[in-house]
């Protein structure tokens, strides 16, 4: 953390990079299991504005940070990890376990555990009183819960939480209940419409944070994902690693602004949509407009593959005499119904694309 250094550090790239991406809402990562703050906390010196960063302008990243994603209109949303491997209190070094969870019996130390709980309420009340509007409380490390004997009192975090940020949605992931306003299934989608709001959480490359000789995933995966993922009635939280300098790298950049492209061509069949009953048919993933009268049919692109030169699909029959459109251009396409299947016969410029298209 001493050497910790970001001099290029400049979140209005973040937000212009991710907004042309056709990004909405941001979870930032205040603080993670390790314990360092991203944020000036008054409670620890284990934080980016104690560091050798302290000179800096922008020493209080978080405060630079959502300021810069509030100017681009996003909605913004603070990550803080519950369990906390650096406070004494959560993970005492006077028991060397290697343990994701508190390693001492809380029943014994009694007063460690509420030091603790009392470290954790006053951290989460400085994000929600020093860094303007947040519209999300994004809580992770779902071990820390009563169901395991670490309770630090999520009904009075809420309170102080929603007192101070009125319509806070709050995340208590994993803890199924009134905290956990949203669930956040991690790397996979789920495999059925859910009668609940929900967001898929996944990486751009393998990992969470930025790691030397990154596997990405293609902008192509990218937006099948999030074609199957709002079919399904989520939304799509794509973690996105800037480098240790505060750099979000040109590799991720190419990648988000081939999705943003996409997004500006297509996104009436993401954006407000609704879910329908019958959403899925081999490589087509269909949505709605929020009025019900046009249906979106989104084809999702497997890896290596080109577009075909026709469509099919079984269900979701159009009314005879409707058009069936590309989205991105408007030109009508030819399509004809047979035995309750659909076939949609693509134009001979878009054969052996390498491109995702939806329809309306």
């Amino acid at each position: 953390s001493k050497q910790f250094n970001p001099t290029e550090f400049e979140p209005a790239q973040w937000a212009e990079v991710t907004k042309k991406a056709g990004m909405k809402y941001m979870i930032f990562t205040t603080k993670h299991h390790d314990g360092f703050c991203m944020f000036d906390s008054q409670y620890t010196d284990f934080s980016i504005s104690r560091c050798a960063f302290k000179e800096h302008p922008k020493a209080d990243v978080a405060k630079y940070v959502f300021e810069a994603f509030r100017k681009e209109g996003f909605m913004t949303g603070a990550y803080f990890s519950k369990p906390d491997w650096h406070n004494q209190d959560y993970w005492w070094d006077y028991f060397a376990t290697p343990n994701r969870n508190v390693n001492y019996k809380i029943e014994r130390h009694p007063e460690k555990w509420e030091a603790f709980k009392t470290y954790t309420h006053n951290q989460i009340g400085e994000l929600m009183s020093n860094y303007g509007t947040i519209d999300i409380l994004w809580l992770d490390g779902g071990w820390v819960s009563p169901r395991n004997n670490q309770d630090i009192d999520m009904p009075q975090i809420a309170a102080m939480a929603r007192a101070k940020q009125p319509g806070l949605l709050v995340v208590d992931r994993t803890i199924h209940g009134k905290y956990e306003n949203y669930q956040t299934p991690e790397q996979k989608i789920p495999e059925h419409q859910l009668p609940y709001p929900w967001e898929s959480c996944v990486t751009l490359t393998t990992d969470w944070g930025w790691v030397k000789n990154p596997v990405y995933k293609t902008p192509n995966r990218i937006i099948s994902i999030l074609m199957e993922v709002v079919a399904k009635g989520g939304n799509l939280l794509l973690g996105v690693g800037p480098t240790a300098e505060g750099l979000i790298e040109q590799p991720t950049v190419k990648r988000l602004q081939e999705i943003g492209r996409w997004m500006q061509k297509n996104g009436k069949a993401i954006y407000h949509t609704r879910i329908t009953p019958n959403y899925h048919c081999g490589n087509v993933w269909f949505t709605a407009d929020k009025n019900g009268r046009t249906l979106y049919a989104l084809y999702a692109l497997p890896e290596g593959e080109t577009l075909p030169a026709v469509i099919e699909w079984e269900g979701n029959v159009p009314e005879r005499g409707t058009s069936v459109r590309l989205l991105s251009t408007g030109q009508r396409m030819k399509w004809i119904e047979r035995d309750g299947k659909v076939a949609v016969t693509l134009p001979a410029k878009l054969a052996g694309s390498t491109e995702p298209i939806a329809l309306q």
